[in-house]
């Protein structure tokens, strides 16, 4: 579109005292306009107006242009004049009026420039005007660019008020707003072909996306993004007769997680470490993935980490994360490497070894460990004595002995605590310990807590002990963390006639530290059934006295490597000391493991312990030979 008469509706002066005249400037068509203003109102102006025809009834589609063109030039015999010269857009803002307002009705839009020479402005370079918004209140919705309707091209001296009787040019000269213009019917073809070859485009770039979404989540585990057990086996190929270590991670307390927050916030408390640490584990690793819920690997290309970056490593899985209205939660884990010096075919085979290796240092305070001979031949060992401990069971190749529990001021065995043992091949020369510890790392220790509450239970019924003699049976964390113990463990003691009150459920101060809701509610549901709660090996972990004062216990068992030791420089007399003064002020029963002495015997008497279990006293015996004894203390056959 140019300048031409014709390309235009009219073209009109503005202004007080105006007048307009055509020019040819250069083979270019153009205007002048001329203002001498006689008085001074503020809103005088000086200025050139070409009113743009109308397309289909509706104002000129201007946003379908690019740029507007020309030649101008600005002058005037007032004084400090600085020739600048301000163009404005003006738009229909209601184009149902058929007689518009000539500033309420209408959009402005401008852009200033210099007074001389030629000039292109870009469309994009005008903005709403902010004395139109703000003198009609012009509401939010409204204020934006619209150059679809356009009403009016139009060019003004800048310099405002005019001056009096000073004289105002302003010429226009070579307009062109310029643009691309098509033949509908061309520009419809051009649509067709171009919307036919965009939605082509579209639907490979969509049919790839959707392959490629579909290989990710395949190959992705969807709360984490690490890659999932099917990702781990597709990269790993690349690695077969590569040197590579393998880290695995075994989650720990994920279970425990899972009970008391639900399996969406520990996978939430999961994702976040991972995407707090992902630039770690990607600068690192060739491969991070999560097998299952608990289970993470992380594969390292040539060379293991470093002593610092294990370190690194371990630090960024155990950081806590804050959760509001939760507190801090984190992750516990142990971590088992394997060195592959060539890995093989078979992916199982390294994820046994790096597991081995993690399940060497469940129960200890280490959190990674390298495979090694040595431990391999520590897991055979394990894998056989499990074996063992299954044919044991059904072969019921176990039987109880019971360790007494000595009352000082009533000077009898008040109470006996179960202790497993075993005839069963190489069962029969190991400590209970070893095998117990076995049985709790392979899910076997919840069948021999049953086993045991089952024989104690019917021993001691059918051993005539008086009412008042107490049986303390102990018991796993896990069943503790189950919460069907409760029931089960209720209907043995009902089938075996045996009073809840003459009942002492054990468990270790280890567990406290980690003990979950879970677990505090099944403890009070035996204690609701008349039960007793003791804390056994009180001292080799890390409860404070105020833990000890807050969790609902009876009786706290003191560990025997403070009673041997009593007398000595390190401080023990001491901590029992206090012990029994705490069971004194809160009426709990305490109890002095490894007796083994008079001397010892004497001073826990002297010091007010009135219970007490060691070889002073017996050593773990039958309930028959029990009864015998306690008969020749009681007459005081035997003195103590």
């Amino acid at each position: 579109m140019t300048s031409s008469s014709k390309a235009f509706e009219r073209i009109l002066p503005a202004g007080q005292n105006s007048s307009l005249r055509s020019i040819e400037e250069d083979n270019a068509l153009g205007y002048q306009v001329t203002c001498q203003p006689v008085n001074q109102p503020e809103n005088n102006l000086c200025g050139l107006v070409l009113v743009l025809p109308k397309v289909e009834g509706k104002g000129f589609p201007l946003d379908s242009y690019e740029s507007i063109s020309f030649k101008l030039h600005a002058e005037s015999t007032a004084e400090d004049f600085d020739g600048l010269v301000r163009i404005f857009v003006k738009s229909y803002l209601d184009e149902s009026k058929e007689s518009p307002d000539f500033v309420k009705d209408y959009k402005f839009h401008a852009v200033r420039v210099d007074r001389k020479g030629f000039n292109e402005v870009p469309l994009s370079r005008f903005k709403v005007e902010t004395w139109w918004e703000d003198m009609h209140n012009i509401p939010f919705d409204l204020s934006y660019v619209d150059l679809s309707t356009v009403h009016s091209v139009e060019f003004f001296v800048h310099n405002l008020p005019l001056q009096d009787q000073r004289t105002y040019q302003l010429t226009v000269s070579d307009l062109k707003i310029l643009g691309v213009y098509l033949e509908k019917h061309t520009l419809y073809m051009i649509l067709f072909y171009s919307w036919l070859v965009v939605g082509l485009c579209f639907y490979f770039i969509f049919r790839y996306r959707e392959a490629k979404r579909i290989k990710n989540q395949a190959y992705h585990d969807h709360n984490t993004s690490l890659l999932n057990l099917n990702g781990f086996k597709h990269k790993y190929q690349k690695l077969v007769g590569y040197q590579a270590i393998f880290y695995r991670v075994k989650i720990i307390n994920w279970n425990s997680l899972v009970r008391n927050f639900g399996l969406s916030m520990s996978n939430t408390l999961l994702q976040e470490i991972v995407q707090n640490h992902s630039v770690f584990f990607r600068s690192y690793f060739y491969i991070s993935a999560r097998l299952s819920h608990d289970d993470l690997v992380f594969v390292r290309r040539r060379k293991a980490l470093s002593a610092e970056d294990e370190e690194k490593l371990i630090r960024s899985l155990l950081l806590p994360i804050n959760v509001v209205g939760l507190g801090e939660l984190r992750l516990d884990i142990k971590i088992g490497a394997s060195i592959e010096k060539s890995v093989p075919v078979n992916s199982q085979l390294v994820l046994d070894r790096a597991e081995i290796a993690s399940q060497a240092i469940l129960n200890k305070d280490e959190r990674i460990q390298l495979f090694s001979n040595e431990i391999s031949q520590l897991a055979e060992q394990k894998s056989a004595i499990e074996q063992q401990i299954i044919q044991a069971i059904e072969a019921k190749a176990f039987y109880l002995l019971y360790m007494p529990i000595f009352s000082a001021s009533r000077h009898k065995i008040v109470g006996v605590e179960a202790l497993l043992r075993s005839n069963f091949g190489d069962l029969k020369n190991m400590s209970p310990e070893v095998y117990i510890s076995v049985a709790e790392e392979r899910g076997l220790v919840r069948e021999i807590d049953a086993m045991v509450i089952n024989m104690a239970l019917n021993e001691v019924a059918a051993s005539g002990l008086g009412d008042d003699f107490i049986l303390s049976i102990n018991v796993s964390s896990q069943e503790l963390m189950d919460t069907s113990f409760v029931d089960r463990f209720s209907a043995l003691v009902e089938r075996s006639g045996v009073r809840f009150d003459r009942l002492c459920i054990e468990i270790t101060e280890t567990f406290l530290i980690d003990v979950d809701a879970v677990c505090v509610n099944t403890i009070k549901n035996l204690r609701a059934l008349g039960c007793r709660l003791s804390l056994d090996d009180f001292g080799t972990g890390y409860t404070s006295f105020q833990q000890l004062i807050n969790f609902p216990v009876d009786e706290i068992k003191i560990d025997r490597s403070f009673i041997t030791d009593l007398g000595d420089e390190q401080g023990h007399d001491v901590i029992v000391d206090s012990l029994v003064s705490i069971a004194s002020n809160y009426d709990y029963h305490v109890v002095a493991e490894g007796v083994e002495n008079k001397l010892l015997y004497d001073r826990l008497v002297a010091k007010g312990c009135d219970l007490m279990q060691g070889y002073y006293i017996s050593k773990p015996i039958s309930l028959a030979e029990l009864a015998i004894l306690n008969q020749q203390i009681v007459n005081a056959e035997i003195t103590l």
